[in-house]
């Protein structure tokens, strides 16, 4: 399989490009770094302290003050959008002493079982990194890729990992956003930003698919209508229309879904019925 990881050699992770990303489910050239745009980062970003639960050492970490950012929707996939401020890169937590990282909800949620994982197969080689207190798309990414590497040694559920890897192409769609607003308009690189996003959707519709099978709902927080709605979506931007229609149909069917989602599918239908991916 493509090394999703190998941008993580710069942190001292390696030897980790034949690493099986989901598991067996059982049925039932150096890029420039991007600052990310904000409104008065000052204003937004935080640092706080946080314990490590696996090495037990205090670092710190940048945060957002959630009041001063203004939700405004949701896309198709789900990745929700605040006016002039993109919060999603600061959702992973990154200990800069073992290389530990996990989504903020679930960082202090770690068995003693992945911890010993981690510190054998991570911590060992992991050569640590100081991140600014802005992160560029580039930072975010590194770190969303190793909180998902910590999520593949420590065997969590197939469907956490698959929400990271959706996050991790809604972050390279942000990074291209950035740069078309900047004036970077078909760019190679940006075609490039976008294939990388392919890959991660990819994988994301692929654990989902997993996790649908054996996991209890919600999965990673997503309720059974939603996730068979999201699944449809993924499908739909990887121009598996068979597939889009097949998840659709299981949502509709169930006849209680909320206004929000029935509008939503009915945007995927249209897309879908035009041939449309992006």
């Amino acid at each position: 399989m493509d090394n999703l990881f190998k941008d993580l050699e710069g942190i001292g992770i390696s030897g980790v490009e034949d690493i099986n990303l989901f598991e067996d489910g059982l049925k039932k050239d150096e890029k420039p770094k991007i600052s990310i745009k904000v409104k008065d980062a000052e204003a937004i970003i935080y640092q706080r302290k946080v314990t490590c639960p696996v090495c037990n050492k205090l670092f710190m970490t940048s945060s957002i003050r959630t009041g001063r950012i203004r939700f405004v929707d949701t896309e198709l996939d789900l990745r929700p959008i605040y006016n002039g401020f993109d919060p999603i890169p600061y959702d992973v937590v990154v200990c800069t002493h073992c290389g530990y990282a996990g989504l903020n909800k679930f960082f202090l949620k770690v068995s003693e079982f992945k911890a010993k994982i981690i510190k054998t197969k991570i911590s060992v080689s992991y050569n640590g990194k100081e991140y600014p207190k802005v992160f560029t798309y580039e930072q975010a990414i590194q770190r969303y890729k190793l909180a998902l590497l910590n999520s593949v040694v420590g065997h969590d559920s197939n469907g956490m990992k698959a929400y990271l890897c959706l996050k991790i192409s809604w972050l390279f769609r942000g990074w291209q956003e950035q740069l078309r607003e900047e004036g970077e308009i078909g760019s190679k690189r940006i075609k490039e930003l976008k294939s990388n996003e392919l890959i991660f959707v990819r994988k994301a519709f692929e654990g989902f698919l997993i996790a649908y099978e054996c996991e209890s709902f919600p999965i990673v927080g997503i309720e059974q209508d939603n996730l068979e709605y999201l699944i449809s979506e993924l499908a739909r931007r990887l121009g598996e229309f068979d597939e889009t229609r097949k998840w659709l149909s299981r949502v509709i069917q169930r006849q209680n879904t909320n206004k929000r989602l029935n509008d939503k599918i009915f945007q995927v239908k249209e897309l879908m019925n035009k041939g449309i991916m992006t």
